[in-house]
């Protein structure tokens, strides 16, 4: 039975995750539900213009990561393939650079004229401003995803069953194709719906690359109606997201209909000992494809953006073209200095609060305020934005209330975007910590807050450790909600370095986008160190 101290601390924990997970929405809802005339928006040509050329990237994108990462991710868990660590790694890095730097760096690979590869092939066929830029691109940058995904239900599945097939004199080609994949078409389902998701609800990229060759998104679209029109620019950008959401729930509901239709079973009662494929004379060649693959997802794309940094014309490798002076010239930016202080900040006070309200869900374990605390990470981040702007941004129509311009703003969206990993991970690791420790303690005489000090926080601190890594990581280089609620004097690294890439300096944009990878870079080496994320 609950103590007092315990029901108001509930309590406290519902109006907090209420406030921050299902007041915007309901908000941005009940504003639009007195305005039937925007609704026929949804109909208009250039909002399904924009619907169809998401639709494309993201099944476009999809495909392509599919094609590569499946066999890949076969490679890495299933075969006795050298280096296994060191691909894993290269492969996971790309998850934690925001996907707009992937962008920024393929600019100055594969522009017309100026590119480096155009350059060193001596063509123009190399386009990053076209469809197939952008559907390249994504694959890029959301490609660990698949990776992360399916390697997990290649390491589950029973070896057994790929056994009995080569015993009966299978090929290792026809295993893989007519048993293994089979057996994982529930783990690529899943992989799918969550690679489309993430790439329809994306913003840098269409934002970077598709303006140049107009070619438009719904998100790029939500943006433009928001930064244009006002607060009934936001309501119309609300709007156009319920496409989003709509695909959103099309594409969950097919994917579940089709695990529950294909899901084979794959884990019994017995545990199953590991079985990797000898590749024999074949490893050298597989050894060669993944690292060529590495350069050109990993490595090559971050060259290029380091390369450019230090450039004062693009796409000119001679030596009297290097110089430091990009880096001087962001260093010496007020707006650098003030982002940098920003983005920290909200990186910080953010993960901390994420941690703390995450761990107060999590220590409760009721699953309705699991499932609020999460709903905003599965909203597309445009559609989260707006609906603070409409409410805290807004005051809800009253001056006094209202967080416009203010980091506050920021803070709160942040919060509520990545209290979902903070929840996810902590539940978890509540699952893990035996409750006759808590009980010998509440026998002992010790209140809530004592057991939570001396025995739960103790405990859990290397997952609260990494939880702050994981939601402090995102933060720091946030663009799609911050380029929306960002004012004056609130500029993050993120949003300067779009506005630095869009109009201002391109080649100071690859500097700034430099230092936050060795940041990136730098806090997943902590990760790392703390074995929260494994590669």
């Amino acid at each position: 039975m609950r103590t007092k101290s315990q029901n108001l601390l509930l309590f406290l924990t519902w109006i907090l995750v209420g406030l921050i997970a299902l007041v915007p929405l309901l908000t941005m809802l009940f504003r639009l539900a007195p305005q039937p005339e925007l609704f026929p928006l949804l109909w208009d040509p250039r909002v399904l213009k924009s619907l169809s050329t998401t639709l494309i990237v993201s099944l476009g994108s999809l495909f392509l990561a599919l094609i590569i990462g499946t066999p890949t991710s076969y490679l890495l868990t299933r075969t006795n393939l050298p280096y296994k660590g060191f691909f894993k790694f290269c492969f996971l890095f790309p998850f934690f650079v925001p996907s707009y730097l992937f962008a920024i760096a393929w600019t100055t690979l594969a522009v017309p004229k100026v590119g480096f590869l155009n350059r060193f092939f001596h063509t123009d066929l190399l386009n990053v401003y076209s469809l197939v830029g952008i559907i390249a691109v994504t694959t890029n940058a959301f490609f660990p995803i698949l990776i992360t995904t399916l390697s997990k239900g290649f390491q589950t599945m029973d070896p057994s069953l790929e056994e009995a097939a080569r015993v009966c004199g299978a090929h290792p080609l026809q295993v893989f194709l007519r048993v293994t994949l089979p057996c994982q078409l529930s783990h690529i389902i899943g992989a799918s719906i969550t690679f489309v998701l993430l790439v329809a609800s994306s913003f840098g990229i269409p934002a970077i690359l598709g303006a140049p060759a107009h070619l438009f998104v719904l998100t790029t679209d939500i943006y433009t109606q928001a930064k244009m029109g006002g607060l009934n620019g936001a309501d119309k950008g609300f709007v156009i997201s319920l496409w989003l959401a709509f695909f959103a729930l099309l594409i969950t509901s097919l994917g579940r209909f089709l695990r529950s239709r294909f899901g084979v079973p794959l884990i019994g009662g017995k545990a199953s000992r590991e079985s990797a494929i000898d590749l024999g004379k074949w490893s050298f060649f597989f050894q060669v494809c993944l690292l060529t693959l590495v350069i050109a997802i990993v490595f090559l794309p971050l060259l290029a953006l380091v390369v450019s940094s230090f450039l004062k014309v693009a796409g000119d490798l001679s030596w009297s073209n290097f110089t430091p002076g990009n880096y001087l010239y962001v260093f010496g930016l007020q707006e650098s200095r003030s982002a940098l202080l920003n983005s920290l900040s909200l990186a910080f006070l953010g993960a901390i609060t994420c941690c703390g309200l995450g761990f107060l869900v999590a220590y409760f374990g009721k699953s309705l305020l699991e499932k609020i605390a999460s709903l905003p990470f599965s909203i597309p981040g445009t559609v989260l934005a707006l609906s603070f702007l409409a409410s805290f941004g807004m005051g809800w129509g009253n001056p006094k209330l209202s967080f416009l311009g203010s980091p506050i703003l920021l803070f709160l969206a942040y919060v509520a975007k990545d209290l979902g990993i903070a929840v996810q991970n902590l539940t978890a690791s509540f699952g893990q910590i035996d409750k006759t420790l808590t009980d010998a303690a509440r026998i002992s005489g010790a209140g809530p807050m004592r057991t939570i000090n001396q025995i739960l926080t103790p405990l859990l601190f290397p997952s609260l450790q990494g939880v702050f890594l994981l939601c402090a990581l995102p933060m720091i280089s946030e663009l799609t909600m911050s380029i929306l609620l960002f004012g004056p004097g609130t500029e993050t690294l993120g949003t300067l370095i779009f506005q630095l890439q869009d109009y201002a300096n391109p080649l100071a944009a690859c500097a700034l986008s430099s230092l936050v990878v060795m940041v990136l870079a730098a806090g997943l080496g902590i990760v790392r160190f703390f074995g929260r994320v494994k590669a």
